[in-house]
């Protein structure tokens, strides 16, 4: 049975203000921002700037953007500006779909640790949403627009809201957080995966919504 690491998602989300954009794959970056302005952002990546357009769709994740949401609407605005999360110099993770050869930002994290000296494959790969409908010890399936079935290995995370508390009370037992510990069916959930071979290895887990009890 394999453990896995959870961790709390503290951030809340905010809808920016543009454009809208096509359905495509969605796949997944991360690295640090090199600069943000209008409906373009640009991130570094393993030492390669990527630009990302931005529309009304892309959902911004970062510390206070939830508040800042909120004292937005009061005032009669639309959302926060993307430029008061996204800045130069700053950590963050960009689901994206390549649409016509632009690729479109569907969601952007920001406020992450991005390792220095981190390699290609460590930071891009693909993104899937859905409900669980199945968890297994080593592995677990996803429905979406289809079934997906994902492997995990001691490097998977897990994360989401409630997530430290429940691995906090697991560990006070006295034994390491699975994946049948952490995630149930009818689960809503973000996986990020990497493809090889033919599995898909689930490298991290952000569960939106927990399956009423």
């Amino acid at each position: 049975m394999r453990h896995v690491v959870a961790v709390a998602l503290f951030a809340l989300v905010a809808s920016l203000v543009f454009a809208p954009v096509a359905s495509a794959q969605t796949k997944w970056v991360r690295g640090t921002v090199v600069s943000a302005a209008g409906d373009t952002v640009v991130v570094n990546a393993a030492g390669k700037d990527m630009t990302f357009k931005v529309d009304k769709s892309t959902e911004l994740t970062a510390r206070g953007a939830g508040t800042a949401q909120k004292e937005a609407e009061k005032m009669g605005a639309e959302g926060v500006k993307l430029t008061d999360f996204v800045k130069p110099g700053v950590g963050v993770e960009v689901q994206y779909k390549d649409v016509g050869g632009v690729m479109w930002a569907t969601e952007i994290h920001s406020g992450l640790s991005v390792p220095k000296e981190a390699k290609s494959e460590e930071v891009t790969g693909g993104s899937a949403r859905g409900t669980i409908t199945a968890v297994a010890g080593d592995s677990f399936t996803v429905k979406g627009t289809q079934e997906w079935k994902f492997a995990v290995d001691a490097k998977t995370f897990v994360t989401g809201v409630g997530m430290s508390t429940l691995t906090r009370k697991i560990k006070e037992q006295g034994k390491a957080p699975t994946i049948p510990d952490l995630l149930g069916p009818n689960d809503e959930v973000v996986v990020y995966f990497k493809e090889a071979g033919g599995v898909m290895r689930a490298s991290e887990v952000r569960v939106m919504k927990k399956a009423a009890k």
